[in-house]
């Protein structure tokens, strides 16, 4: 899944130190555990880990430009990164991997902010110009890459998860105790808000500039629908169907091997059924069942498995509850109330002995 972090000195009694910025990266070593890169400044410290999926030798962050003036880490997947990268050699730009990540970069280089609107995928990125002394970070449309920030007037400091802040110096702790009320009404704590005071989430489909000790925030994209004209049913119907296949399908591009979580509802069998059509291989798919029958939905995955012929795997659950939470609880934040994190971290761990990318 890969994760980053770093800071950027706004005063001179900040140091950007290799120490600080190694433990920032290690405590979230569990998201990237393939590689690690750095990129140390005066001014500004990048660091992160990779779970390798595209270019798996040719990937390792940061990037730089040309001139070796911008820098960039990333974590997520531009799934069109092969027809920006075209548009851009193009355009004059030369490339030195066959990565997604250097494509964002050569991107922010070309068009600025306005890269974002050309990236389909999921990613959190961050991009410092060392000739500026200018910070960037991005985060994609429906949020599903984590992104944190601290600025306290003497460090700005970032990262995928908030434990990665919590490693440099002098960020406080302090509980936040409105985004605790949230918390116990929404069962999570929506962005912006953190568990924290000081610390904040950029929230989805968000961009955000740091220059002088200034923070910009812009939002590049909502929600909302733009609905042309009225159709019958059958057109959306087709039209969704049309769509969903294409999501699918462009989410096979992997140098790694990939799967699905196979649940049996109609989501995931749709899913499963968009990846078998386009896969030359079975689709290796995996369930979860329990002993209490109540609860367990295995028969519809295995129907699902048996239509579409699936490398089909499962696993009834035993789970001794105070060790997983345990588990579960370091790789959180903050609190979070969604049962549903206990089964889909036992079918991500099944997943994991035969896959690296699960949809």
């Amino acid at each position: 899944m890969c994760g980053i972090c770093g800071s950027v000195r706004l005063r001179e009694s900040f140091a950007i130190r290799r120490e600080t910025l190694q433990r920032m990266n290690d405590v979230i070593y569990h998201r990237g555990p393939d590689d690690e890169g750095f990129y140390i400044s005066p001014d500004a410290g990048l660091a992160m880990r990779r779970l390798s999926i595209i270019d798996l030798s040719g990937g390792h962050q940061p990037i730089q430009n040309e001139d070796g003036t911008l820098h960039i880490v990333f974590n997520g997947e531009i799934y069109n990164f092969q027809e920006l990268r075209q548009t851009l050699e193009e355009a004059g730009h030369t490339f030195k991997t066959h990565s997604d990540t250097e494509a964002i970069l050569h991107g922010y280089e070309e068009y600025g902010a306005d890269v974002l609107h050309r990236l389909r995928g999921m990613f959190a990125f961050e991009i410092w110009n060392s000739l500026d002394k200018k910070l960037f970070l991005a985060r994609d449309r429906a949020g599903k890459k984590p992104l944190h920030y601290y600025c306290d007037g003497e460090k700005f400091v970032f990262g995928s998860e908030i434990k990665s802040l919590l490693q440099c110096e002098n960020v406080p702790r302090r509980v936040n105790l409105d985004a605790l009320d949230r918390f116990l009404t929404f069962e999570y704590i929506p962005a912006p808000e953190t568990i924290f005071q000081e610390i904040r989430k950029l929230p989805a489909g968000y961009f955000l500039r740091l220059h002088k000790g200034e923070i910009t925030l812009r939002q590049y994209w909502d929600n909302l629908p733009v609905i042309p004209e009225q159709r019958d049913e059958a057109f959306y119907a087709q039209r969704l169907a049309e769509l969903l296949e294409e999501a699918v399908n462009i989410r096979l591009i992997s140098d790694v091997p990939l799967g699905a979580l196979l649940s049996g509802g109609i989501d995931s069998s749709a899913v499963v059924g968009f990846m078998a059509k386009h896969s030359a291989a079975p689709v290796k798919t995996f369930s979860i069942g329990f002993e209490e029958q109540t609860y367990n939905e295995l028969e519809y995955a295995r129907a699902v498995s048996k239509h579409f012929g699936t490398d089909h795997h499962e696993l009834i659950i035993k789970p001794n509850a105070i060790e997983l939470t345990e588990t579960l609880v370091k790789m959180l934040d903050e609190p979070f109330g969604d049962f549903s994190i206990f089964p889909t971290y036992l079918v991500s761990k099944m997943a994991r002995e035969h896959v690296t990318v699960a949809l």
